[in-house]
């Protein structure tokens, strides 16, 4: 049901009929015993079986007559009562009443239906995996939300809808799964650079440090990671920083051509930028845009009262270039010793350093009982790090990421 909101992209429709054409294999699904997705249909209904749900749909519209009655109750449920599914529902209960009506109208296609239920697989891990019991909680709060008399309908096409889940699960294994976000905010800091605030349809699982990998419309198949500055809050919202890059359509539609109200697409957050919990003072050096990921570390550091010393140094071309100055020394002063020092490399710079960002850092000081965090392109990463074991830092303290993939960086995944 975590679906019903995020079919109101009609584009996918079609898409999912023309899947529909090609079945796929079926993967059997493991699922705890105690679940309702352990007893539903592994594939659904049996043959002959197309004509009972033509009845059970007319019997559902019968008993389903005011969906937007139902949403508003659904989305009413105290948050210490509510499933995840109650939590997208209150989130958008415009879009969760179209996404039911959708269902409503299409239950007798289920080769419509798995595919569209497939294209939300990151939602199915929540529902079909370890808190699949998530289910059977809200069928039970549906049925009180419809109010029918004729309870016995809606808990046997629950069973179907269940049922769905659990090919949508296995067809997982081979579509891409994503995310589909609305612009909530779209604020350009600079020529090149936009910060992006998403709203998710289902809730993102995202760690500080990471990146997602985003896709803009106007540019399909175009994929581009950015960095995530702030991971998801109330499990559905987040900060993205997108730098537009030359000769590069995707990046430039995302930072020039987003508007708010647009909708996105995003995989599965990834990257492992992560500051170790028990060590030496902290030596953070991040290039340009490559400082979003810091400030959702900083706040990690803050939250579990790290109280060692971190210098923060942040390159930039320009002193224009400093667009995320004032937050971040925002997340800076909620720890407990950490300074930010921003380094400008061409032009004016008062009242921050001047000249090429490795070299600044490593005449600022001798780093060598520091643990080393680089953020950065690959190059100026690449420079960074050799500039430090130049400089007798031992190379297990330095540790480098980037949005693209170093050889000296283990794989995300």
């Amino acid at each position: 049901m975590t679906v019903l909101w995020a079919w109101r992209q009609a584009q996918l429709e079609q898409a999912a009929q023309d899947r529909a054409a090609s079945p796929r294999p079926r993967r059997h699904q493991d699922q705890p015993k105690d679940s309702l997705a352990q007893d539903a249909p592994a594939e659904g209904p049996k043959p002959g079986d197309l004509g009972y749900l033509a009845q059970l749909q007319q019997r559902l519209r019968e008993s389903v007559r005011d969906v937007r009655s139902v949403v508003a109750r659904l989305a009413e449920v105290p948050q210490e009562q509510r499933t995840v599914l109650h939590s997208a529902i209150a989130a958008d209960q415009a879009a969760a009443g179209r996404g039911f009506v959708w269902l409503l109208d299409h239950f007798d296609q289920p080769s419509a239906v798995v595919p569209q239920l497939a294209q939300l697989a990151p939602a199915l891990d929540a529902l079909i995996g370890p808190h699949s019991r998530q289910l059977d909680l809200f069928e039970a709060a549906l049925v009180e939300a419809v109010q029918t008399d004729d309870p016995d309908t809606l808990r046997e096409a629950w069973r179907f809808v269940v049922g769905w889940l659990r090919q949508a699960k296995a067809m997982q294994q081979e579509d891409t799964p994503f995310w589909t976000a609305t612009v909530v905010a779209h604020d350009q800091r600079r020529d090149d650079v936009a910060v992006l605030r998403l709203a998710t349809d289902l809730p993102y699982p995202a760690r500080a440090g990471q990146r997602a990998v985003i896709e803009h419309p106007m540019v399909p198949g175009a994929w581009r990671p950015c960095w995530i500055s702030a991971p998801p809050a109330d499990g559905n919202r987040l900060e993205l920083h997108v730098q537009a890059t030359p000769g590069d359509d995707a990046t430039g539609a995302l930072v020039h051509g987003t508007r708010v109200g647009d909708a996105v697409r995003l995989h599965r957050a990834e990257g492992e930028f992560v500051i170790e919990q028990h060590g030496r003072a902290i030596l953070i050096v991040a290039e340009d845009v490559h400082v979003a990921p810091v400030k959702g570390l900083l706040d990690e550091l803050a939250a579990r009262q790290d109280d060692r010393v971190i210098h923060l140094f942040w390159g930039v071309s320009t002193r224009d270039d400093l667009y995320d100055l004032e937050s971040l020394r925002e997340h800076a002063a909620a720890c407990a010793h950490a300074t930010v020092h921003p380094v400008v490399a061409r032009g004016p710079a008062h009242p921050y350093l001047s000249g090429s960002l490795p070299q600044v850092v490593v005449d600022f000081a001798e780093w060598t009982s520091h643990d080393v965090y680089l953020c950065g392109s690959p190059l100026a990463v690449g420079v960074m790090r050799n500039m430090l074991l130049e400089r007798s830092v031992p190379a297990g303290r330095i540790h480098a990421v980037t949005l693209d993939q170093l050889a000296t960086t283990p794989s995300s995944r």
